[in-house]
């Protein structure tokens, strides 16, 4: 079977095209299978620009996000340093009470959304009466600068996660493509070496075998962490 499983890298697609149609077009009984191989290596280009530049998005939002969440966690712990000082070390104390129920360990472990949602508490309870303008005003503020700037990441991982959902479709559907060139021109070059008398391995030369595709780093690779090669 000449059928290439999905779950390669797009590169390792690629190598086989260009073998197989350097193949093809070495022999004159065979160029007419070409065509096809060649536009699909065409293709290749902008399918890999498009793998390129979703991953390039999903890396760039999952940095910013964790750069947001580390700096929304600093506000916080901030925050929390500042009540036990107005609170004169008083844990029970309502001011501290009611922003901190639990212990600051508790407030802060949380993935970037859900961070977000205990940061819009605290900001709004320090709304309350129970807190002077100056404490409210000396936290509320960039409390809230750093939740809209979260919010705003947020909306940019999601679009960046669609996008790569969306480009791996489009991968698939040509290395779905490729796999039905690849197999479809072996199963004429079968047919032609036996109309001419050669042996299968004259239809098997025309494609990179498994064995020299896997000892071949240079055209794998490995998916960014938290996802799967499409």
């Amino acid at each position: 079977m000449r059928r290439i499983d999905p779950s390669r890298a797009i590169l390792v697609f690629w190598a086989q095209l260009t073998f197989h149609e350097a193949a093809v077009l070495a022999d004159d009984s065979t160029k007419h299978l070409a065509p096809p191989v060649t536009k699909a290596l065409a293709d290749f280009t902008t399918i890999f620009q498009l793998d390129l530049d979703s991953r390039r998005e999903v890396l760039k939002t999952q940095a910013k996000s964790g750069m947001i969440d580390v700096s929304l966690d600093e506000r916080i712990r901030k925050l929390h340093s500042a009540t036990l000082f107005l609170v004169g070390q008083v844990r029970k104390r309502p001011e501290f009470t009611s922003l901190f129920s639990e212990t600051i360990d508790k407030v802060v472990r949380f993935a970037l959304k859900r961070q977000v949602e205990v940061a819009e508490g605290l900001a709004q309870t320090l709304s309350l009466k129970l807190y002077s303008d100056e404490f409210r005003n000396a936290h509320q503020g960039p409390l809230q600068a750093l939740i809209g700037g979260a919010r705003t990441v947020l909306g940019e991982v999601r679009s960046a996660e669609i996008a790569r959902t969306d480009a791996r479709l489009d991968i698939r559907a040509w290395k779905d493509d490729v796999n039905a060139i690849l197999l479809a021109n072996y199963g004429e070059l079968v047919t032609l070496a036996a109309k001419a008398g050669h042996s299968r391995d004259w239809a098997d030369a025309f494609f990179m075998s498994h064995k020299r595709a896997d000892n071949d780093d240079e055209i794998e690779e490995q998916p960014p962490e938290g996802t799967s090669t499409p």
